[in-house]
């Protein structure tokens, strides 16, 4: 089963968004901050793409990707497959991993067997 990682791009600051991961995501506060201020190494939110709450998933991934664009901080978002870990994805070299928002709502889209 496909597994994302989210993460700012750059360092954040600011009080709304670490609310917005604190209500969406189910981060503390301080957790939340925490997080966000380290940019890309802060992953804030890890989980399957495809599981029996699908669609749960797929309405908070859209409303945060729709936040996070709002607020025009860009975000990194890494994708491993069923079989791999995320202990093969090397901090230093997230290129390979890496995919797009607009990859990541195709993904929304399709199902869990690969048909949109």
């Amino acid at each position: 089963m496909a597994q994302i990682t989210i993460s700012c791009s750059i360092p954040v600051d600011d009080e709304v968004v670490t609310e917005f991961v604190h209500q969406h995501v189910g981060r503390s506060r301080v957790s939340a901050a925490n997080m966000l201020r380290m940019g890309e190494k802060g992953c804030f939110y890890t989980g399957p793409l495809y599981t029996d709450e699908h669609a749960k998933v797929r309405r908070l991934l859209r409303r945060m990707l729709a936040f996070f664009e709002s607020k025009h901080i860009p975000l990194t978002i890494l994708k491993i497959g069923a079989q791999d870990s995320w202990h093969e994805v090397h901090p230093e070299q997230r290129d390979p991993w890496k995919i797009s928002p607009q990859a990541l709502l195709a993904l929304l889209d399709a199902r869990p067997d690969g048909h949109a």
